[in-house]
């Protein structure tokens, strides 16, 4: 039976020219359009190092310490253009650092380093470049000390990253955008399906009606690797955007975005009231969760900003597009085990979501309603 009903699905799905043009054109025509009109946000940095600055604090150090912090600190400057300045007050360069007016504070002690950085307020320039300088010096970092006295785990990378221009940056947000859309195509395609009747009917035979929703998410998500491959196609041989050596890691990151829009889509779509609901539930949706994580304004403008800075955590585009600029760079941190996490925490809670309130529906549909006959006595 779900063979069977995969088969057909698909095949309704491939001869809708208007579902092609959605797969292969819309992420392209995004990619496009942002890429070039909103070229300016980016102007070729990203602004993820943008006026960056990191202090530094000579506590006991050695000629030794302070040649290897120079070979550090050049080497990081050459590929980020991240500055280095020297300050004698740890207290006031920590407040500083907390209000964003540096990335850090690097204590050059006798044997090793210590590096400082807010727990709360780092932005994403600056957990690049403490990245980047506890991998160059590994070796002799023993703590790197955060507001919270928490000490993040240590994890390898290259300093040679990538470039971030508009390109590279809207090829990724862009098509997580358009896999947002996604959503609109499965929640339509399961709304169409009960307002048919066919719901109603699978409901009522021995099939289930959730095997019909798990095939039109099945199918949401073929349509969401479409998408992401023409992305792929598109970005490489006309933008000349190399995806980087993480790009399986990319891949996992999308495929679970696409498998949360399908799903956010077929549980809507089930229980929309109309299909106008329907649409505006999904499409307002995405158009939130795409400002909110980045696919029109650049991340590093919207953590900037008072109070967004801490909203835009709660869109999944938020952490997929961290997550994905961090990978873009070769670099594979806390982020993209948080966004897997986040992405799939999501999917799981909407299908525990749309199997409970199926249940009671199930119950009330098989359930005989109990009708009371009144008779009426016969007068004399």
């Amino acid at each position: 039976m779900f063979w069977l009903l995969w088969k057909k699905e698909i095949k309704v799905f491939f001869t809708n020219k208007g579902n092609l043009v959605f797969m292969i054109l819309l992420p392209i025509l995004l990619i496009s359009i942002f890429s070039f009109a909103l070229g300016d946000y980016i102007k070729g940095d990203y602004g993820t190092f943008k006026n960056g600055q990191v202090f530094y604090l000579q506590d006991g150090a050695t000629d030794q310490m302070n040649s290897r912090f120079d070979a550090i600190s050049k080497k990081i400057t050459e590929q980020t253009g991240v500055s280095f300045t020297e300050v004698t007050d740890a207290e006031q360069a920590k407040k500083d650092v907390e209000s964003s007016k540096a990335y850090g504070l690097i204590t050059i002690g006798s044997e090793s380093f210590s590096y400082f950085r807010s727990s709360f307020n780092e932005p994403q320039g600056g957990q690049l470049v403490r990245t980047l300088f506890t991998e160059l010096a590994r070796d002799g970092v023993t703590s790197v000390e955060t507001t919270s006295g928490n000490a993040p785990s240590i994890k390898r990378t290259v300093i040679e990253g990538s470039h971030l221009d508009s390109k590279v940056y809207y090829t990724f947000a862009a098509l997580t955008f358009s896999i947002l859309f996604m959503g609109v195509l499965v929640g339509h395609s399961v709304f169409d399906e009960k307002e048919l009747g066919t719901l109603t009917r699978i409901r009522m035979s021995k099939a289930g009606v959730r095997i019909v929703v798990v095939v039109k998410i099945l199918t949401g998500i073929l349509c969401g690797a479409g998408q992401i491959l023409s992305a792929f196609v598109f970005s490489n041989l006309v933008l000349k955007v190399d995806w980087g050596d993480k790009l399986p890691l990319i891949l996992l990151v999308l495929l679970c975005l696409v498998t949360l829009s399908s799903t956010f889509g077929a549980v809507v779509g089930s229980f929309a009231p109309n299909k106008s609901m329907c649409q505006s539930t999904v499409m307002m949706t995405t158009m939130l969760c795409g400002y909110l994580g980045g696919a029109i304004t650049p991340l590093y403008l919207l953590e900037n900003m008072p109070i967004l800075g801490y909203i835009v955590k709660i869109s999944p585009l938020y952490w997929t597009n961290q997550s994905m600029t961090y990978l873009y760079n070769g670099v594979v941190n806390s982020k993209f085990g948080i966004t897997i996490s986040v992405l799939l925490g999501l999917t799981a809670l909407l299908l525990i979501v749309y199997a409970i309130f199926t249940a009671k529906l199930s119950v009330n549909v098989s359930t005989p309603v109990a009708k009371t006959v009144k008779k009426e006595g016969k007068t004399a």
